[in-house]
Order: structure tokens, then C-alpha cells, then sequence
């Protein structure tokens, strides 16, 4: 007897349409659905072992309360009504003795509703220090945009679209299901453009290649700006009827030397030129801009420029070009919040969030601003915190950094699915249910909602909005969970509930046709009404109003080279390495490097290099070649540690892992909070009795 269910995989935010087969002998496979309109059956290879991390033996099942000191993984179970008691004890007296705001509350990425229903349990604690990921994943493009055209335009790719620039993005490996679209177009006759300074597919089968210097996007964006003006390439229509400040920024453009830029990338002046040509002449093009560009301190001003270039391309709102958002969304609080949860607490109140950036929309603490508060005391202490869905030891900036910061901290809750490296770092670690395990409600890439089937319960573990809840119930300040109520909230825009949905399956976004050239009607969404090649906004909060190219961290005799990342599309960032049919697929962590450099540095194939960005900055990779690559450009690995090697130096957390070399510099000049990641000036050697672990 084979029992199909058919769900949502909750790894990512595809929400791809899955099939659970289950045998006669309780023994579960998955396979994609072939009706899912948006994955058409295909599946990443994470998706297809989603059931390995459900029934992994090493799962968190019940509720652990730390005996031993930080980080020596000793532990006793408890219940989850004394965990619940202790947690609130704890975090009832903190706000007493210290202040509301010596709380905070972290999220990662946004699975099962945990980032609004972190906010509702903040906004309850009166707490501003809620943290996620946002400025460096998503806040920067969003913002950069919407500054610039009032919105964060899509792109309507198809049959029409002349011209694909992939900036900083590799769709290929990290979001398959657009590349049907993709594909279609570039049979149809679409140049494409690829700017990455690694070879991905993209820029395998590209047109154009461009493997720009790592973090010198803005430079490679504001020649492109330059060369447009300059040669009186824009779309002099649209610019003088639906752009407001172009003089001021062809007065800008007119002092930049086009060679410093292009010197900045690496790249010839005709390569730039020629793309630029290529771009511009299109009949309508697309710039798909990825991750990347949130990675360093001008990631707001990357992603400003770019909309610039899409309007004065004139590719705003056309057929096959950059498409306006539409369509009401079908659930209630799962990306990215809800205005009334933000306004709760006042815009005034929450700049006192630590490290809040001068961009206001970004309200949220910063990884950098809670570390130095931990550490500090300034601009006063935080002591204590619920970290959910997220794993800081490998994902905030300066890991040793994070380690220190939360060894200040008088109580910490985390959780987690497994033991990470920052579970080791708690007091209490509750176990969180996986997506498998728990009746609710998705949402598909397309926008589509779906019923979410529970497979079966794993010994404790609770979902981790339910968990959230109860920790604010328990607290004095949420009402007490229940689970019809959640879910009836969730899905209010439809007017059902949970069982409602279960009966239809799924209830489907409208198909509907790309708006074009709205804003002949309504304008831009922006104080002007028009496209802001100049903001007057962000003048007044004494930031940049035109895009401003400022050099990266400089190269030096130590550190002659530059190191950036990539993600793998064997994990979903740090998750996965304990899955062992994912990890014998990628086994190490790797670093990839010219041959030239390698028998430079005298490092063969396989071998561990040491990745050093200052001299207590350094983590240890397995060598792999890659003459695609500039000499002076290596990529490395992220997120990595080692589950297998338990509370061995947490988990191996500082051996590999890529933010051990980052550091919480903001630089200057970091609108929106985001660090240096990208183009990190650096040196690579061989490494000597240096082992890397594997399962």
C-alpha cells in the first residue's frame, strides 16, 4: 500500500509542490508534482531529501537546559512547561533590572511565519531590538529600488524580453524554477549578459561575460550610467517626463573619469561600452540582480544605480522589461510584515533599536549594533535573547566576535532543529518542528497558497510560531496559543480557515497580465511622483541623493588579493551538513583558485589552503582550481561547520567558516546596515596539520 500526500517543501521560499510517498512500512520518499504550476515536478536536490532532516536521529526532541559552561554541549531534558517558566522568569526580570529594550529577539530566514510572529512577541515585549537578516539579504535591493522607482520592480521575462543582464545572481543554482522563462526567452533570441566574478552557468552560456573585481559593482554601474549619458544613449522621453533630477546627476556623471571606473572592475572600457550598447538598444531588457548585491557597506547605492539604469534604458513597465508588483497577496504575515505589526511601536522609538541604519524603513537592530551593546554596554546593555530559525556563530559578521558577545549574555534561548553552533551557546534550547511536521498554510512562488500536510510529530518538537506564542503567554504579554485562531489570521485576505483550505487544496494567485506603463495614469510612488534619479529624501537624512562610487577595502603587499563567496546548491546556507546524502555531494569546504595562484603559493589540487584577512582572521578550505577565475580573485565556501565534530570548537565553527575573516566594519558610508562580505582583501597559503572533518 503506498500512500501519497501531496505539500510544500518549507526549505525555501519557492515553496515547491511536493508528493510524500509512504509504504507499508511507515518508509517515506518524495518526488515533485508534475500539476505544480510553477516547479512543473522538478526539485532541487535539498527539496528531495527534506525527509532526511525530519528523521535525522540527531534531531532536537524535547526542551534542554544548559549544565556545563557555554559551549560544552552538556545538558538536561526538561519539560516544556518548566522550560516555558525558567524563559519567562528570565526574561521578566532582565526588562525589570535593565530596560525593556536588553531583550532581543533574531530570526533567520523567513520559514513558517517566524519573522511576523517575532515582531507581534517584540512589539508585546516593548522590545525595538528585533533582528534578521534582512541587511544583507533582500533590505538592500528593496530599499535601493524603491528610493529610486517607488517600487521593487520584477521582471517579466519572455518571448519578448531582448536583453537578460544576471548581476550578482545565479538563478541556475538558487532559484531553477525561473530559468523555464529564462530559457524561453534566450531561444527566442535574448543577449544575455553575465556580471560575476566566478563562472556560474550564467556566464558559462552568456553572450557576455564580465568577472569583475568582487565588490566593485557600483563602479561597474556608474560607468554604464556615464557611457549612457555621455553618448546620449537614454530614452530622452521618458527621462524628461517621468525622471526628476537628471541634470543633477548628469552634472555628477560629468566628473567621473570613465577609466578609474573601469579600472576599479578590472574590465575594458570597450567591454563596458559594448554591454551598455547591447542593454540600451534592446527592445526591452531586464537586469536580474541577485543576493550579491547586498553584501557590502554600498549595497543601497548598488541597487539605486541599477534602477537608474533601468529607467534610463526606458525599460520600465514594457513588455518583456522590468514589471511592476502586483495583486493583493492571498495569505496575511509571511513576507515580509505586516505595516500595522511595524507600526506598533513608533518609527521614533524604533531608531533606538542598537545599530539601526539611517535608512528609517530598515528599522530593525543589526547583528553589529547588538554585538557591540553585549559587549559594551553602549548605547545601553542587552542581556538577553530568543534566537530563532538561524544559526549566528556562521551567519553574523566576526564569528569569534559573536562567541564573545554571547558568552556576555545573562540568559539565551535558541530554536533549533539541531544543536549548532549558537544552540551550544544557550541556556535553554526548545526543539522546533520541521516543516513535515506540522498542519498549516504556504505559499508558492507565483503566490499561491497551499495547504501544508503534517507526515507525523518527532518526539516534542513544536512549530516556531507556535513556540514564540507560548513563550509571550508564558511572559504575561500574548494570549494564549491556539492554533485555529493562528491560521485563521494567517489567511483572512481569503476568508477561510485552515480547514477550509484543507478541503480546496490550494487556492491560486490570478493569473494576471503585466501591468504596462501604469505610470501614465498614477506616476511613481515616490515624493517626486517620478522616477528619483535624484533624492531629495535621502538628502535630507543627509545620505548620498545621487549614487556616489566610493573603492572597496584596499589591497595591500600582506593582502594582494580578494576573497568573496558563493552559496552552494547542495545547502540552504549553514543547514544541511548533517544530511549525509547532501554532504557525500559536497563533502568539504572548498576554495577556488586559478592554477597560477595555486603554483604560486605552491598548493596543488585538494590540498588545505589557509584564508587569512588579517592575522587572527583565518579559516582553512580544500583547494579546487578554477582557470575561469582572475588570478587575484579566490571564492570561497560559505557558512561551513562541522555537526560531526559536536562541541569540539563548537562544531568546528571557526575552522571554515566564512565569517570568521568579516568583521562588523560598516565603513562609512552603510545606509542600510549591510558589512563587507564581497572583495575582502586577502592572502592564501598552504596549511599544515590542519584536518577537515567530514561525516
Amino acid at each position: 500500500m503506498n500512500n501519497v500526500i501531496t505539500t510544500t517543501c518549507g526549505l525555501c521560499s519557492t515553496g515547491c509542490r511536493i508528493n510524500v510517498h509512504c509504504n507499508e512500512h511507515n518508509q517515506y520518499s518524495i518526488k515533485g508534482d508534475k500539476c505544480d504550476p510553477v516547479t512543473h515536478g522538478a526539485l532541487c536536490k535539498k527539496g528531495l531529501h527534506a525527509i532526511d532532516i525530519m528523521l535525522h536521529p540527531e534531531r532536537l526532541t524535547q526542551p534542554l537546559k544548559r549544565t556545563g559552561k557555554r559551549g560544552e554541549d552538556q545538558w538536561i531534558t526538561i519539560s516544556w512547561q518548566q522550560a516555558l517558566d525558567e524563559i519567562a522568569l528570565k526574561f521578566n526580570h532582565t526588562q525589570n533590572t535593565f530596560g525593556d529594550n536588553s531583550l532581543f529577539f533574531s530570526y533567520g530566514y523567513s520559514k513558517d511565519f517566524i519573522n511576523t510572529q517575532l515582531l507581534k512577541l517584540a512589539n508585546a515585549a516593548n522590545s525595538v531590538n528585533i533582528h534578521g537578516p534582512e541587511t544583507v539579504c533582500w533590505a538592500p535591493s528593496k530599499y535601493g529600488k524603491e528610493y529610486t522607482l517607488g517600487y521593487n520592480p520584477g521582471a517579466d521575462i519572455n518571448q519578448h524580453t531582448d536583453c537578460i543582464i544576471f548581476w550578482g545572481v545565479n538563478k541556475h543554482n538558487t532559484r531553477f524554477t525561473e530559468m523555464r522563462a529564462i530559457n524561453h526567452a534566450i531561444e527566442h533570441g535574448a543577449t544575455t549578459i553575465c556580471v560575476d566574478p566566478q563562472q556560474t552557468h550564467h556566464a558559462k552560456n552568456a553572450n557576455y561575460w564580465l568577472p569583475l573585481v568582487p565588490g566593485s559593482d557600483l563602479a561597474l554601474a556608474m560607468a554604464m550610467i556615464k557611457i549612457i549619458i555621455d553618448k546620449a544613449w537614454y530614452d530622452t522621453v521618458f527621462v524628461a517626463d517621468f525622471c526628476y533630477g537628471f541634470s543633477a546627476l548628469q552634472s555628477h556623471i560629468d566628473q567621473l573619469d570613465l577609466s578609474y571606473l573601469a579600472n576599479e572592475c578590472q574590465l575594458s572600457i570597450e567591454m563596458i561600452t559594448d554591454i551598455t550598447q547591447q542593454y540600451i538598444n534592446a527592445k526591452s531588457a531586464v537586469i536580474i540582480t541577485g543576493n550579491a548585491l547586498d553584501h557590502n557597506p554600498d549595497s543601497f547605492q548598488v541597487n539605486r544605480a541599477i534602477a537608474i539604469l533601468m529607467a534610463l534604458s526606458g525599460n520600465i513597465e514594457i513588455q518583456g522589461g522590468q514589471s511592476k508588483p502586483q495583486g493583493k497577496s492571498l495569505v496575511n504575515g509571511r513576507w515580509p510584515y505586516d505595516p500595522q505589526d511595524v507600526d506598533q511601536i513608533s518609527p521614533t522609538i524604533r531608531q533606538h533599536s542598537v545599530g539601526s541604519p539611517p535608512i528609517p524603513e530598515s528599522f530593525r537592530a543589526t547583528s553589529q549594533g547588538l554585538m557591540d551593546a553585549m559587549l559594551t554596554g553602549q548605547p545601553y546593555s542587552i542581556k538577553a535573547g530568543l534566537i530563532v530559525g538561524t544559526n549566528p556563530m556562521t551567519s553574523w559578521p566576526d564569528s569569534n566576535k559573536v562567541k564573545q558577545a554571547f558568552e556576555q549574555l545573562d540568559f539565551l534561548v535558541v530554536s533549533e532543529l539541531f544543536m549548532t553552533p549558537t544552540a551550544m551557546m544557550a541556556d535553554i534550547v526548545l526543539p522546533a518542528a520541521s516543516f513535515f511536521e506540522y498542519a498549516g498554510v504556504t505559499q508558492g512562488q507565483d503566490g499561491s497558497i497551499h495547504y501544508q500536510a503534517s507526515l507525523q510529530q518527532v518526539g516534542d518538537a513544536k512549530p516556531d510560531h507556535q513556540i514564540i506564542t507560548e513563550i509571550g503567554h508564558a511572559m504575561g504579554i500574548m494570549p494564549v496559543y491556539n492554533d485555529n485562531d493562528f491560521w485563521k489570521s494567517a489567511l483572512s485576505p481569503v476568508n477561510i480557515d485552515l480547514m477550509q483550505l484543507k478541503a480546496q487544496t490550494s487556492i491560486l494567485a490570478a493569473v494576471e497580465n503585466q501591468q504596462t506603463l501604469s505610470y501614465l495614469s498614477v506616476g511613481f510612488d515616490t515624493p517626486s511622483g517620478k522616477v528619483e534619479l535624484y533624492s531629495q529624501k535621502l538628502y535630507e537624512l543627509t545620505l548620498d541623493p545621487i549614487p556616489v562610487y566610493r573603492p572597496n577595502l584596499s589591497v595591500t603587499d600582506r593582502y594582494p588579493l580578494r576573497v568573496t563567496t558563493a552559496k552552494s546548491r547542495h545547502y540552504m546556507f549553514s543547514h544541511g551538513r548533517q544530511i549525509s546524502s547532501l554532504r557525500a555531494r559536497h563533502p568539504f569546504p572548498i576554495v577556488k583558485i586559478h592554477s597560477s595562484l595555486g603554483e604560486k603559493e605552491h598548493l596543488k589540487e585538494g590540498d588545505i589552503a589557509a584564508i587569512e584577512t588579517a592575522p587572527d582572521k583565518i579559516i582553512y578550505q580544500r583547494v579546487k582550481f578554477d582557470d575561469n577565475l582572475n588570478i587575484d580573485t579566490i571564492i570561497a565556501d560559505l557558512s561551513w561547520w562541522f555537526p560531526e565534530m559536536k562541541s569540539k570548537q563548537l562544531s568546528g565553527a571557526f575552522i571554515s567558516n566564512y565569517n570568521v575573516l568579516t568583521s562588523t566594519d560598516t565603513g562609512t558610508h552603510s545606509d542600510i546596515g549591510s558589512f563587507y562580505i564581497n572583495g575582502l582583501p586577502c592572502r592564501i597559503y598552504k596549511a599544515t596539520n590542519i584536518e577537515l572533518s567530514t561525516i
